[in-house]
């Protein structure tokens, strides 16, 4: 797998530091507060702040190997970072260029030229089952 450019790089390290952060706040504060009997948390606290986590993580995987949601997703985790000027503008700005834009354009793979040229097979046509005409 080929390295990506710097700025996409800097960007998805971002977003996987983020995720990490969420995990390892997650994690310290229930270490901090397992016997205070003062502080509870709800049950959906764990599923809401893993959730975030996940979601950040998962957009720091997608821009560093390019996947076509990447660029959406990072768009959205890039939002909590608007509010401190220096550190959201960059990231931003970096979207917006034409390197990190180029990083998600998919290439169609050339057909080898010596390929036989054939009509598909009725199955071929349609991937969808047999049946599936039925609720057309």
């Amino acid at each position: 797998m080929r390295r990506p450019p710097a700025c996409v790089a800097f960007v998805a390290r971002t977003h996987g530091l983020v995720g990490l952060v969420i995990v390892g706040s997650v994690l310290l504060l229930r270490w901090i507060t397992r016997d205070l009997p003062g502080i509870e948390f709800g049950p959906h606290t764990n599923w809401y702040a893993g959730g975030l986590a996940v979601l950040y993580l998962l957009t720091a995987v997608l821009v560093w190997f390019g996947a076509p949601f990447g660029l959406l997703f990072s768009r959205v985790c890039s939002l909590i970072y608007l509010p401190r000027p220096n550190f959201g503008s960059r990231i931003w700005d970096i979207m917006g260029t034409p390197e990190f834009r180029a990083h998600f354009e998919r290439t169609p793979r050339p057909s080898p030229p010596d390929a036989p040229v054939t009509s598909p097979t009725p199955r071929q046509r349609s991937a969808a089952p047999r049946w599936w005409h039925r609720f057309r």
